[in-house]
């Protein structure tokens, strides 16, 4: 079973950004990731009595700034050597990455950005799937496992009528149509998924390009084609220069 992990950034209203990103990855390759991050928090906490839940944002903290406790026990410094061990992880993993980005303004007032991506995201990992059985002749479902959030009913209610009903991009049939609700701080996987969004959130919303573009190859795509893993759902999709949407524009597929 391949699971992807999936976490959210820029929920709150001053964001002009809505980011669903997340790392898929077959579930005997689980193991190796969360062994790595725990590995880490002896490294970094070799006091903690429970498991520690590494947030990118507070990471990115510049001394003097609030931090979020027990990160807070890290000068900026050293918070800066934990956010590159964590990438580092990311780069090593056998998995691949997934984003979707929504321009707010480009939907209408009363919709809902996080159903809007995973309406999107669904059908990408769905295509993963069945690639890798193509590919490797292995037959294999999909399981999404999502960080908690406040929308998670209506997300829930969503995610099935995709999966059930399919979207606007087709059916889906691969993947299992209940996910997985849990808190990140419990599982290593969406700490990954959090440091993914985190970072696809920097450069949407701050142009802050260097860890991203560093990502840019863990995105999924076919061979040597058009990155399938990266959405992005721009307010004037004709302006934007954005690799994921300079194929779409050129040739209606991505």
């Amino acid at each position: 079973m391949y699971l992807l992990y999936l976490d959210e950034s820029g929920a709150h209203s001053r964001a002009r950004h809505f980011i669903l990103a997340g790392v898929a990855i077959h579930e005997n390759s689980t193991y190796w990731a969360t062994a790595e991050l725990n590995r880490l928090q002896a490294r970094y906490f070799p006091d903690a009595p429970d498991s520690i839940r590494f947030h990118a944002a507070p990471l990115r903290a510049l001394e003097g700034e609030r931090v979020e406790a027990p990160l807070d026990q890290l000068d900026s410094a050293t918070r800066r050597r934990l956010l590159q061990d964590l990438y580092a992880v990311l780069h090593q993993m056998h998995g691949q990455i997934f984003a979707v980005i929504v321009e707010k303004s480009a939907l209408p007032a009363d919709a809902d950005p996080y159903a809007r991506a995973m309406e999107e995201m669904l059908p990408r990992f769905d295509r993963f799937i069945h690639r890798r059985y193509r590919q490797r002749s292995q037959r294999n479902k999909g399981m999404v496992i999502i960080a908690t959030s406040p929308q998670q009913r209506p997300l829930a209610d969503a995610f099935r009528q995709f999966v059930n009903d399919g979207t606007r991009h087709g059916p889906i049939h691969n993947i299992l149509d209940i996910p997985a609700f849990t808190l990140s701080k419990h599982n290593r996987l969406l700490q990954i998924a959090d440091l993914v969004a985190n970072t696809v959130y920097g450069r949407y919303e701050s142009s802050y390009a260097r860890e991203f573009d560093r990502l840019l190859p863990k995105f999924y795509q076919s061979g040597n084609g058009p990155v399938h893993g990266l959405v992005h759902l721009p307010a004037e999709p004709a302006l934007c220069y954005q690799p994921c949407c300079r194929h779409r524009a050129l040739t209606g597929v991505g």
